[in-house]
């Protein structure tokens, strides 16, 4: 099996010994021989052929991911196709892309359909969807896991570089491990879930599968934006602090909180598990964590069910033979909470809240089971709710008690399925995680998915302080002559994008060997969107890169036209005196393009 990441179809894209309309092909060829059941909903072959060939105009450097295949949950919208959550009289024809797909689709990606996924993103199993079962990539006996099942055994058999899925209570990891794949579950609200059908719209998460910690990191700064249109949205505190120790500290349970439920193999692949840890460069201490175990139980435990409900609602009120029997158990228990059962647990998940703060002033990450055992599709069918929540028995707290995590592979059991650990951290510590979890991975040796080969690629950036994004709309952008600038100061190219219409755009003249520049100037009349790209720089070399900004321009909010506001390049409306105006261009590289 040749899994590719994405950077590794990247080098081949700009080395001119594949082009995406081949790579269509290819996978065109491996959907015709892989189970159907992955998907839900599949992009036609004629309309990826047409979008390859649309990328093809343009450089595989221009975009971050050029002609990289991915896929995406079947509870996240993409414009004019059907989105069913898994339940097909819930499904409605999305009248417009997810902001997640949005961004992965200007990045230059290449979707390839919506996967397969337990009902309502209510389970752990992978089992609860009427559009049948992925099997399990390493023995399809076995339970994918879900609820993101569709999402981990397409990249676990190379059909996609990568693909998104949710995770409220462990649906972005529990797959991940019984698919020997990495599983990002980002800090809560970092990644907007607008365009995404709810579980629990309080807790939600998009998670990103992948075959790498590089490629979990570029998808990450693609997707990592405050969002407007999702009220759970978050951007990072701008004076937190990322410091961690020279060699970080990992809690690890003690043993009589560890819990394997019987299964002698999943615990003698967790020792394996440690010695990969320690060849990380770790220090590993035991620490009680019942803190956190116990907050876990508030998930289906409490009120957050009754989150669900209302996700679902009138579906399950005038419908209830629309859901699948499990799914329909756990969610209409939600209808019974009251407002008085709502603060309780609130006022109880403040206390566990309370307990666990002491802990990162002595760990900086938790190490724990990503699961305690696997199961086969005959044994869940037996005890399908009762097997599924011991699947969640180390991944419910960690949206509740506001942690990031990635679930890594470590180990494969003596039957030959794989296992692994999930590392974790406060909320906005996603960079250090991912960071560990490369390390981690590298250490282990499983490879990726099916392919035990793969020998995953180093992250070679990582975030160990605060960034800033830019926009920009003149000479600093890609291939013009001030871009070096941004370069020279470690700034990375996120995505093109335009201004709100409320700007206009004007042709300042050259000065001390710089340039014709743009000015751009808000003002109060309507007008029309300019083009730019967002760059996203450390706030470290921000006072570096001021320093070469002359008059009239200067850094100020720019409002973007999605609602969004980021720092940019404006000009200051006494320095246009006299100067062309080109609003109705769009942009600089039209002007450019105008004058050649």
């Amino acid at each position: 099996m040749n899994l590719q990441g994405i950077h590794q179809l990247k080098e081949q894209f700009e080395r001119g010994t594949l082009t995406p309309t081949e790579l269509v092909k290819q996978i065109g060829r491996k959907l015709d021989n892989e189970d159907p059941a992955i998907w839900i909903h599949r992009i036609s072959h004629e309309s990826l052929l047409e979008r390859a060939r649309d990328l093809e105009k343009t450089s595989p450097k221009e975009l971050p991911l050029y002609g990289i295949p991915f896929a995406v949950k079947d509870n996240i919208d993409i414009a004019g196709c059907p989105t069913s959550a898994g339940c097909p009289d819930f499904t409605y024809l999305a009248k417009e892309h997810a902001t997640v797909v949005k961004l992965l689709l200007e990045a230059g990606g290449l979707l390839i359909g919506k996967t397969n996924m337990d009902q309502f993103a209510t389970g752990l199993v992978g089992t609860r969807s009427p559009y049948g079962v992925p099997g399990n990539a390493f023995d399809s006996s076995y339970i994918p896991g879900g609820s993101s099942s569709g999402s981990a055994v397409a990249v676990a058999k190379g059909l996609v570089a990568f693909s998104l899925g949710t995770d409220t209570a462990g649906s972005g990891r529990v797959p991940a491990s019984f698919q020997n794949l990495l599983g990002f579950k980002p800090t809560r609200g970092k990644l907007s879930c607008q365009g995404v059908v709810p579980a629990c719209r309080s807790l939600d998460c998009v998670s990103i599968f992948g075959l790498q910690v590089e490629d979990l990191s570029i998808v990450e700064k693609i997707l990592a934006m405050p969002d407007p249109k999702d009220p759970y949205s978050r951007k990072a505190p701008e004076f937190a602090s990322t410091q961690q120790r020279e060699v970080p500290k990992v809690a690890l349970l003690p043993p009589h909180q560890l819990e394997f439920f019987g299964d002698e193999l999943a615990q003698k692949a967790y020792q394996e598990s440690l010695e990969v840890l320690s060849q990380s460069g770790l220090e590993l201490e035991v620490f009680d964590m019942s803190p956190f175990l116990e907050a876990a139980g508030l998930l289906y435990g409490g009120p957050w069910v009754a989150e669900r409900y209302l996700a679902c609602n009138p579906l399950i009120e005038q419908s209830p033979e629309s859901f699948q029997p499990e799914t329909l158990e756990v969610i209409k228990g939600g209808k019974e909470s009251l407002a008085l059962d709502a603060f309780e647990a609130q006022y109880q998940l403040a206390e566990y809240r309370r307990q666990t703060e002491s802990v990162w002033e002595s760990f900086d990450f938790l190490a724990l089971p990503t699961t305690g055992t696997i199961f086969t599709q005959e044994e869940i069918a037996k005890d399908p709710i009762g097997l599924n929540s011991k699947l969640g028995h180390y991944t419910n707290f960690m949206n509740l008690l506001d942690l990031c995590g990635c679930a890594v592979p470590t180990a494969f059991r003596k039957d030959g399925l794989p296992t692994g650990l999930t590392l974790a951290a406060p909320a906005f510590h996603d960079q250090a995680v991912l960071k560990w979890a490369g390390r981690i991975h590298q250490a282990a040796q499983t490879g990726a998915g099916l392919d035990r080969s793969f020998v995953p690629e180093p992250l070679t950036t990582v975030e160990t302080d605060l960034f800033l994004d830019l926009f920009v709309c003149g000479a600093h952008m890609k291939g013009l002559p001030l871009n070096r600038q941004l370069a020279d100061l470690g700034s990375e190219f996120l995505r093109t994008t335009d201004t709100a219409p409320t700007y206009r755009l004007y042709v300042l003249p050259s000065t001390q060997g710089l340039p014709e520049r743009p000015g751009l100037v808000r003002c109060s009349a309507k007008t029309q969107p300019i083009r730019g790209e967002i760059w996203r720089m450390p706030e470290r070399n921000f006072g570096a890169f001021m320093k070469k900004i002359l008059y009239p321009l200067g850094i100020s909010q720019v409002l973007l036209r999605d609602g969004s506001s980021v720092y940019g390049f404006c000009c200051d409306a006494s320095g246009v005196n006299g100067c062309k105006e080109i609003t109705e261009l769009g942009g600089w590289r039209a002007h450019l393009e105008q004058d050649a």
